[in-house]
């Protein structure tokens, strides 16, 4: 028997991609400056303040080139 792929298709509006981004983006800042946790000598509040802005980052970038192509066709 062959096993059937099924991908779904999940998409989100543009005014969701945008809001995402603030807030990990506002999260992402507030980890940085006010909270420090460290194992073994691994910053995990670093890791979870660049992982946030990261996300941020490419929300972001998304929601702009989206819009890009929106008024563009217009």
């Amino acid at each position: 028997m062959k096993a059937a792929l099924v991908v779904t298709e999940m998409q989100l509006k543009d005014e969701t991609i945008l809001s995402i981004g603030m807030l990990c983006m506002a999260i992402g800042i507030l980890v940085g400056r006010f909270t420090r946790f460290e194992y073994s000598d691994f910053g995990i509040s670093d890791f979870v303040e660049g992982l946030l802005l990261g996300v941020s980052l490419v929300m972001n970038l998304t929601y702009l080139v989206i819009r890009r192509k929106d008024f563009s066709s217009k």
